[in-house]
């Protein structure tokens, strides 16, 4: 009862050849012991994974001792075939199979042959040679299922280790893809020449595809004192690791455009458009609201690609920055979008936002809706930070859970 406790338990086996000799050791008082796999071999092929007695016992890890490794010789014998549809121990000698005692076996003229059992089927085998029974007669059925047992947690104990290895390996990518995607947010420190800025971005699971850039743009040659900044904020369809590498290709393509003085965004977007296409269908599109404000006309210019419409908080009046209305980036690479204006006033704050925004549920599946956003906008302090604290606790209030269902990007810009 001991022994099956200690195989019960959750451990990881530093020897498994090691184990093995402790469950004979219950039935036989002296042996040695080898192991033999034809898994993922060919017919007529297996390979000794391990070989062992009590003064000597090499460590051989699990995934060597169960499934075979290059380092072992493949050996030839049409035996094996048989032994995989026989499920019982039995005692063979080297006239009927010569092939499997050559080796570290060569020296014995007799074993013992455990079948093992995993998954169904009989790719391996326990062989004793040089035994010596504890008693008159050994329990071969009993031995065979205490060597099952034992297998059995090994492999378990092995295919855990290899999910805790590959769980922290997917931890460690994520983190890193995590990382690299924060570097493709705006500065925390960011400044632009009059306006007071401020956003928050929440990746859902570690990495997303929300995109968020803020510039400054050069002055005008005939209007060296306005003050010009822009914008992007963009959504790829998806979340977690492809959205992520498809947010860094739109900063990627954007790079590359050089507009000018008479850029304006439907230019900015119709150029990531054309580029964001590929040779094959990348089964992805994006939707994005792109904007540029210049102060002597006092005019934004916006392009909403797909994207949920922009707001202007003007005091406790809220104004929807609905009149563009283009299709999401990567539908049609022709497609050509028209930008539309709005007028800010001093003191006004832009509002843009990623979907999850609207698309929020409470606990009885309403959504958080655009109505209940523009009454908690109204509602906000007039200051960037504070009026996106105050979005983003409202949010997570009226869903009642402690994350949200997808990533989330806030910004709010105030005209000074």
């Amino acid at each position: 009862m001991e022994l099956l406790a200690n195989l019960s338990s959750n451990q990881m086996y530093s020897n498994p050849l090691a184990v093995l000799l402790d469950v004979v050791k219950t039935e036989l008082n002296y042996f040695k012991l080898a192991m033999i796999s034809s898994h993922k071999l060919d017919p007529g092929e297996f390979q000794v994974t391990g070989f062992c007695n009590e003064h000597h016992c090499p460590v051989y890890t699990a995934e060597e001792m169960l499934n075979g490794s290059p380092n072992f010789p493949v050996l030839s014998g049409e035996f094996v075939e048989s032994w995989k549809t026989n499920p019982n121990p039995m005692k063979i000698s080297c006239d009927t199979c010569p092939d499997l005692f050559q080796g570290e076996l060569k020296y014995f003229g007799n074993a013992l042959v455990i079948p093992i059992w995993i998954r169904g089927r009989i790719e391996r085998w326990i062989i004793l040679v040089d035994y010596h029974s504890n008693s008159k007669r050994t329990d071969l059925e009993k031995l065979a299922l205490l060597l099952n047992y034992a297998l059995t947690n090994i492999l378990r104990s092995e295919q855990k280790r290899q999910l805790d290895k590959a769980r922290l390996w997917i931890d460690e990518e994520l983190q890193e893809i995590s990382r690299l995607q924060s570097l493709l947010l705006p500065h925390k420190d960011l400044q632009i020449e009059g306006v007071q800025l401020a956003f928050k971005f929440e990746a859902f699971k570690d990495a997303g595809g929300d995109y968020l850039d803020l510039f400054q743009l050069p002055s005008p040659e005939d209007e060296p004192n306005s003050i010009r900044w822009g914008g992007i904020i963009a959504d790829v369809t998806g979340h977690g690791p492809s959205a992520a590498v498809e947010a860094a290709m739109v900063d990627a393509i954007l790079r590359t455009f050089e507009g000018g003085e008479k850029t304006t965004p439907a230019d900015a977007t119709a150029y990531l458009n054309k580029n964001f296409f590929t040779r094959k269908d990348r089964g992805k599109f994006v939707t994005a609201m792109l904007f540029v404000y210049q102060s002597d006309t006092g005019m934004v210019r916006y392009v909403s690609a797909g994207h949920p419409n922009g707001y202007v908080k003007r005091g406790d009046q809220v104004i929807e920055l609905n009149q563009s209305k283009g299709i999401p980036i990567g539908v049609l690479q022709d497609y050509q979008w028209e930008y539309k204006e709005f007028k800010l006033q001093k003191d006004d704050i832009l509002f843009i936002y990623t979907d999850v925004v609207l698309e929020t549920r409470n606990l009885s599946g309403e959504e958080f809706g655009d109505k209940r956003l523009v009454d908690t906008i109204a509602s906000s302090p007039s200051c960037p930070d504070l009026l996106i604290d105050h979005i983003h606790d409202a949010l997570f209030e009226f869903s009642g859970r402690s994350e949200l269902k997808d990533d989330l990007t806030l910004s709010a810009i105030k005209l000074l």
